[in-house]
């Protein structure tokens, strides 16, 4: 598993990720968050259900969003265009829009080149 790295990698490894459970989400951080981009420092880590985390972060990394969300903003990126499994550059932009809106990927900007 790995668990530092860019935030591009993260997101390309989020299925080699351990399940998180509901007292120990684990969580992205990156530096500027969620609009952080693909060489943005980054690393996973459990965050406890105080809301504490498990291990150190650096102060310039802040939280992009959640593996088990990220998971599901590819998940809903798959359903939406017929089971297609999303390339390097499609996964990383489905997590962002996600956790950047809180909203999934539309279709639209399949069309648009975003």
């Amino acid at each position: 598993m790995k668990s530092t790295g860019t935030l591009f990698e993260l997101i390309q490894a989020l299925d080699e990720l351990p399940a998180g459970d509901r007292s120990d989400p684990l969580i992205i951080y990156a530096e500027r968050g969620a609009d952080g981009g693909p060489s943005s420092r980054a690393l996973v880590c459990p965050r406890s259900e105080g809301g504490r985390l498990t291990c150190s972060v650096d102060s310039s990394l802040s939280e992009v969003l959640g593996v088990e969300e990220a998971r599901e903003a590819l998940q809903v990126w798959s359903a939406w265009r017929g089971g297609v499994t999303p390339t390097p550059a499609e996964r990383f932009s489905s997590v962002m829009f996600f956790a950047k809106y809180c909203a999934f990927l539309p279709l639209e900007t399949d069309r648009e080149g975003m």
